[in-house]
């Protein structure tokens, strides 16, 4: 199953919490926000009583940024180089 943050899910033994935000899932334990408070659940006990209601989309890379255009040289600018020289 994957974790994902941003998922909904429901804890099929605590059906009583009703459905619960996905808030980190690292270091072998998941946050899981529900409308009672975040509680912290192990991984590997969960995984099993978890139902997930809502899958969050997959993060998307960030786009990268468009490198800026250089200026040509302006004739004036060619002339004024070549008069140093």
């Amino acid at each position: 199953m994957n974790l994902i943050p941003g998922s909904y899910v429901t804890h099929t033994k605590l059906p009583e919490l009703g459905a619960g935000e996905i808030m980190s899932a690292q270091d072998g334990s998941v946050l899981i926000r529900f409308s009672s408070g975040a509680r912290t659940f192990k991984v590997n006990l969960v995984v099993p009583h978890l139902i997930v209601t809502f899958e969050a989309p997959a993060p998307t890379p960030a786009p990268k940024r468009a490198k800026r255009a250089r200026k040509e040289p302006t004739a004036k600018a060619v002339a004024a180089a070549a008069a140093k020289a």
